[in-house]
């Protein structure tokens, strides 16, 4: 298969395959670079198409592509995204202008949960959007670069963004029947919307990408529970790993987006889900810049690969170093064009 701007693709995506496999004899890297007889056109923000015109950036995002090198495994994509919660704007949400510009967020929709009914609002504004922008991409970019789709952010997370998250902690406490009602809805409704989008975007001839640029050629998401922050262990595990177990089932591929160090409470069950494949660990706002590698060794005890990316401010030897010593072949890193260089031998 082709891919004008990636012309080696399968190659790239051979190496892909070998990767979920856990049989890559190498890491994985993502880096990339403006071409030096070209002037670079920055990557568009997906959030503008939720209001914005589509044509200008379809543009834009060619014209990034086109004026980039995607270097090792990078493979040039554009995400079709309208919020953070863009899947609870499929189930009903709406979705509303950020006034910084630079993001969108959703209005809750529930006002309570004894007769709510979660479902995939397939005639909705926002499917009939989400689909009008793929199709239109796809017109264009099939063939130069990926399209790939919205991350669907479900489980307690998408019942967060419809409720509210001070009414979903007081009925995780008061009406534990009815979210785990609520949550079974939300369940189906994300198997529904993950193979309507597998449809539209033909992953199956396409493959997909995730938000790091890490490439599948099934389905492949991020999973995440924002939410855990605030829940202890007992409680994410009634009420939110069931529901995860079933979402990463339903993918080819999976990385689980550990946020902060109060998520890191329920890092041994999260690495108890079999099907799982890989842990990214954001430490956020302070914490960026302490030693974490006695986490990413425990990380690779309990099984699972990692992505490295940039505040871990890795030298070409310490990623070596990572790989002769983890057990996980499934190491993903972001490097500077440079690295590439250091690592040649690797790649």
């Amino acid at each position: 298969m082709e891919l004008e701007y990636r012309p080696d693709f399968d190659a790239v995506r051979t190496r892909w395959a070998r990767f979920w496999r856990g049989e890559s004899d190498r890491p994985l890297f993502h880096a990339m670079r403006p071409k030096g007889e070209v002037s670079p056109v920055p990557k568009p923000r997906p959030y503008d198409l939720a209001f914005g015109e589509i044509d200008p950036v379809i543009d834009q995002a060619l014209g990034w592509a086109a004026s980039h090198e995607f270097l090792a495994d990078a493979i040039p994509y554009f995400t079709i995204t309208f919020a953070p919660d863009h899947f609870a704007a499929l189930l009903g949400a709406e979705i509303m202008r950020g006034e910084s510009g630079t993001t969108n967020w959703v209005k809750p929709c529930l006002s309570g949960l004894e007769d709510a009914e979660i479902a995939f609002r397939r005639e909705g504004r926002w499917w009939r959007r989400t689909v009008e922008c793929i199709e239109r991409f796809r017109a264009r970019a099939d063939g130069k670069l990926i399209v790939t789709g919205t991350h669907l952010q479900g489980s307690l997370d998408a019942l967060a963004a419809l409720y509210g998250t001070q009414n979903l902690l007081a009925d995780l406490a008061e009406a534990p029947e009815q979210v785990h009602t609520a949550l079974e809805q939300i369940d189906r409704a994300q198997a529904e919307v993950r193979q309507a989008l597998a449809d539209v975007l033909d992953i199956a001839t396409w493959g997909s990408l995730n938000r790091f640029g890490m490439y599948c050629a099934g389905i492949l998401d991020v999973p995440q529970c924002d939410l855990s922050c605030m829940i202890g262990p007992g409680m994410f595990d009634a009420f939110e790993l069931p529901y995860l177990r079933n979402e990463i089932a339903g993918m080819d591929a999976s990385i689980y987006h550990l946020d902060g160090p109060d998520a890191l409470r329920h890092l041994e069950s999260l690495c108890g889900i079999e099907r799982l494949d890989m842990i990214q660990w954001m430490p956020g706002e302070g914490y960026y810049d302490d030693d974490w590698s006695a986490l990413n060794a425990r990380i690779d005890a309990l099984g699972k690969g990692q992505i490295f990316q940039p505040f871990y401010k890795l030298s070409a030897d310490d990623i070596r170093r990572r790989w002769e010593t983890y057990r996980s072949r499934k190491l993903f890193f972001h490097v500077a064009p440079g690295q590439i260089e250091e690592l040649s031998s690797d790649v």
